[in-house]
């Protein structure tokens, strides 16, 4: 539909028509959004249905892909239909089972018929959906078991209720996030529709917090900017040029510097459609997330998916990772590496291995994909090491802070690792990604090999003295110890798992445990 606005229009600013679909329906959002933010309160059903429509207006007007609103409701609804028969342990697995099966034969389709990813299909948005349904079906167990047995976190989001086909399907389908995200889990939804997070307890009365036009436009802004960076800079700087004989003839320092630059510019697109995303939910009056403890201001971050600041200039790259596509990194702490925990057990190895290789079908079959991955793994483990072995030896007696030269390396150091070894998370195949790293030396596959071997050679780490070995600690304050080490560990093993699907060969996962 609509070939005769989206055909001309792609002719005359050379951009592809199904790209515009995309980014069409994020812009049409924004006011729909804001007619959304208005519906009677009173009545969330009516909410519930505007939700459902607009998506699916969106996916078969604008965006013109039937086939794939197909496919996720057919998902959708046989998911809503096993946990509605299966009332054990099996119904959230069963679906868990199915949903990435569904969705790796999506990812397979697009790879055999379209390596390079030229078109937009349905298996973006099967992403998102695949973390909503699993988180979903989790959820539905939890309402059905034994508070005591629920972490914090699970009791927060457990479905009491059975919900039905209309209020299931709004949550599935909210159309701000419908296409690239947010995911969030239905309890978070549900309170964003009735509105009780926002209802006073006595009076009854709803009070909207300040700042969500702000917040809105704000991350509005930030997408047109990487939409305008993106459509200046992707022509100059193309990925896949580095494949060309022009590219080798080049010296070696422009060689990469334009590899530094090209992967710089390829992250606006995820910029752009995230933020944009972001800026429709916040209008819609989903995102609010409390107040900020040092300026009371209301925080309406709940449905960011990314942060741009402390992604560029992150110190390192486990910084990078706990700023990069943070719905996934929840989605895989809390519906992964948690499951898979047994009650009362130390996660472990099998945690950490069920983790990474969650993470690697999701993300699709690409060999370019895991070569990043496995690369990140030893960058990750070289970034550990360095900041257990060199930080120490910078740090100030009376500030407890580094050296502002030394963060500025850090920061360097960790852009240039991953703008190097994102490379062949772009250019996809095997081949095409080893040769553009033996155009460049391998040097920083090398740079992280010599961090890793002479690190604890060259620079041990200074034992602690025996007072401080034998200092014993009270039965409460090691719980507290495990149980805060444990949550660190998790949200360690996604955030990583979203950039590197590998961590665990180093180790350091495992040994973490075994030391407590």
């Amino acid at each position: 539909m609509l070939e005769w606005f989206f055909d001309p229009l792609s002719e005359a600013v050379s951009f592809p028509a199904d790209q515009l679909r995309c980014l069409g329906a994020l812009f049409l959002a924004y006011p729909l959004a804001l007619i959304f933010r208005h519906l009677p309160a009173n009545n969330p059903n009516i909410k519930h249905l505007a939700s459902i429509l607009t998506s699916f207006f969106l996916f078969i007007v604008i965006v013109d892909d039937l086939v794939g609103l197909l496919h996720l409701l057919g998902s959708s609804i046989a998911v809503w239909r096993v946990m509605a028969s299966v009332k054990g342990k099996w119904g959230p697995r069963i679906v868990f089972i199915g949903v990435m099966l569904h969705m790796s034969v999506s990812h397979l389709m697009r790879q055999l018929n379209d390596y390079r990813g030229e078109k937009i299909d349905h298996t973006g948005p099967q992403m998102i959906l695949t973390m909503k349904l699993t988180s979903w079906a989790f959820s539905v167990q939890d309402g059905r078991r034994n508070p005591k047995e629920l972490s914090k976190y699970q009791q927060e989001h457990a479905i009491a209720t059975f919900p039905n086909l209309l209020h299931y399907l709004s949550y599935i389908f909210f159309f701000p996030g419908v296409l690239v995200g947010p995911t969030f889990e239905y309890m978070d939804y549900i309170r964003f529709i009735d509105l009780s997070e926002l209802r006073d307890i006595k009076t009854g009365k709803i009070h909207w917090p300040s700042g969500r036009i702000k917040a809105a436009m704000t991350s509005f802004f930030f997408s047109l900017i990487a939409l305008a960076s993106l459509a200046i800079l992707g022509p100059k700087l193309d990925v896949l040029w580095t494949l060309d004989p022009a590219f080798k003839a080049l010296p070696f320092a422009l060689r990469f510097g334009y590899v530094m630059l090209a992967a710089f510019a390829a992250r606006f697109k995820y910029y752009a459609v995230w933020k944009m995303a972001e800026g429709a939910c916040v209008l819609a009056g989903f995102g609010y997330n409390g107040q900020d403890p040092k300026t009371g201001e209301a925080r309406w971050d709940a449905s960011s998916n990314i942060d741009i600041f402390k992604y560029e200039f992150g110190e390192s790259i486990k910084a990078l990772s706990d700023s990069w596509n943070k719905g996934t990194n929840k989605w895989l702490k809390n519906s992964v590496y948690f499951r898979v925990v047994k009650p009362g057990a130390k996660p472990g190895a099998v945690e950490t291995f069920s983790t990474f290789a969650v993470s690697a079908l999701w993300h699709g079959f690409y060999p370019g994909y895991y070569l990043m991955f496995i690369s990140s793994a030893f960058a990750l483990t070289a970034g550990k090491l360095l900041r257990a072995h060199v930080r120490p030896r910078f740090v100030s007696a009376t500030t407890g802070k580094t050296p502002r030269w030394y963060n500025a390396l850090g920061i360097v150091a960790t852009q240039i690792t991953m703008n190097y070894l994102s490379m062949s998370f772009l250019i996809l195949s095997f081949k095409e990604s080893v040769a553009l790293w033996k155009d460049l030396y391998y040097v920083v596959h090398i740079g992280i090999a010599v961090v890793i071997l002479l690190t604890p050679v060259l620079l041990p780490v200074k034992r602690k003295s025996k007072r401080d070995q034998h200092q014993k600690l009270s039965a409460k304050e090691e719980a507290e110890m495990v149980k805060d080490t444990v949550e660190e560990l998790a949200a360690e093993v996604a955030t990583a798992a979203v950039v590197s699907n590998a961590e665990v060969l180093d180790g350091s996962a495992a040994f973490k445990l075994k030391t407590l």
